[in-house]
């Protein structure tokens, strides 16, 4: 199970805007399937994923998402 920081602010913020995963998915360009497994902590998102839900939600820093999802290194 990967780290929940990642998880639950992507959630978090998800639920702030009130946008369901399938709606979420479609302007992030990334299915459902794995972003119900990325929330449930089966799936490890790629960097151009956590920029892409990050731009869907128009969220600033996305640094901040990458630090949470383990790319701390490539920030």
């Amino acid at each position: 199970m990967m780290d929940t920081g990642f998880r639950v602010r992507l959630k978090q913020l998800r639920m702030q805007q009130d946008i369901s995963l399938r709606k979420l998915g479609e302007k992030a360009g990334v299915s459902y399937s794995i972003l119900n497994s990325i929330e449930n902590g089966r799936f490890q998102p790629s960097r151009e994923t956590v920029i892409a839900l990050a731009h869907a939600l128009r969220y600033e820093p996305i640094t901040e998402l990458l630090v949470l999802s383990g790319y701390v290194d490539e920030v």
